[in-house]
């Protein structure tokens, strides 16, 4: 299945079971707009972590009755990341969402001593792009958080979000290892690191139909291919982009956004659950989308 916009993951979202999410640090007026949206649309059901008195207050501000929810009083960034954290380890929730609090402790609280959430894979951020005249979804990785991972963490990264792409749907993706040139040069490391990093995914996933390097043009357009005179098994029909570098993944992810005025939603994976990251500059659809695709992974892995 190939999605063709976030509206369709949220419709698929709420035709499953709402899904526990614990929220970090709820006390946020953007955040708990997000959870609300959420809520109305039967994705999620929150455990709000936080200071109660400030989630009550802006709840109560946006019409959010949040009465029936449990919220977990607490008093610093720490605190959040540990508690909400606690609700995935002891199965209480399926998702972590990131809410007023820096990506750092909240990742810290994740990854505690006293939690069995780790898997023994690095910890990689997917990017998913809803782009304007674009027939379907588009999703990169690492553009968010490794800063200089190797040859065999890339590979992880890969197979994490080959992993996330198949529990929301999207069976057998096909993935680009991006790189300036399509021919391995040695002068280009990373053209050479692209035919390493796929033999490492596919001893992983076999059946992976995984290239690279191949630039961008050739990762997405027939056309490019034809022009060229290239065959590839991707065929121009890249769904999943792997960048060589997060500084490459940053600027054309924040290309998308400002040039071609594209959504994006972001996941960060590796742990037992998904992770929720969201930018407090990220409109509402953005983290709503979030929300929707974490929800409906855990959703449909439960169900596995």
């Amino acid at each position: 299945m190939r999605y063709k916009s976030f509206e369709e993951v949220i419709g698929l979202g709420e035709c499953c079971s709402p899904v526990k999410v614990s929220v970090a640090r709820a006390h946020d007026e953007d955040v708990l707009i997000a959870i609300k949206g959420a809520v109305e649309k039967g994705l999620i059901i929150p455990i709000l972590v936080g200071d109660e008195k400030e989630i009550r207050r802006i709840a109560n501000e946006i019409s959010f009755s949040i009465d029936s929810f449990t919220i977990i009083p607490t008093n610093t960034d720490e605190e959040a990341a540990y508690e909400a954290a606690k609700q995935a380890h002891i199965g209480e929730a399926k998702v972590i969402m990131k809410g007023l609090l820096n990506s750092t402790p909240f990742l810290k609280g994740v990854l505690h001593k006293d939690f069995s959430l780790k898997t023994g894979r690095i910890f990689s951020h997917l990017s998913i792009f809803e782009i304007p005249g674009v027939e379907k979804l588009l999703y990169i990785t690492d553009g968010g958080l490794n800063i200089a991972p190797d040859e065999n963490q890339r590979a992880q990264i890969v197979v994490n979000a080959v992993e996330f792409l198949s529990s929301i749907g999207v069976r057998d993706p096909k993935v680009a290892l991006l790189a300036a040139n399509e021919l391995i040069n040695e002068k280009m490391p990373v053209t050479v690191e692209c035919q390493n990093i796929m033999k490492l995914v596919k001893s992983q996933i076999p059946d992976c139909q995984i290239e690279g390097p191949l630039p961008l043009d050739l990762a997405i357009s027939k056309e490019s291919l034809k022009h060229k005179g290239i065959i590839s098994e991707v065929n121009g029909e890249a769904d999943l982009l792997v960048v060589p570098t997060i500084e490459a993944g940053n600027i054309f992810s924040k290309g998308i956004t400002y040039f071609a005025k594209g959504t994006m939603a972001g996941i960060v994976l590796g742990a037992t659950v998904p992770l929720v990251l969201n930018s407090r500059s990220d409109s509402p659809k953005a983290k709503l989308s979030s929300i929707a695709l974490a929800a409906l992974a855990a959703s449909r892995k439960d169900n596995d």
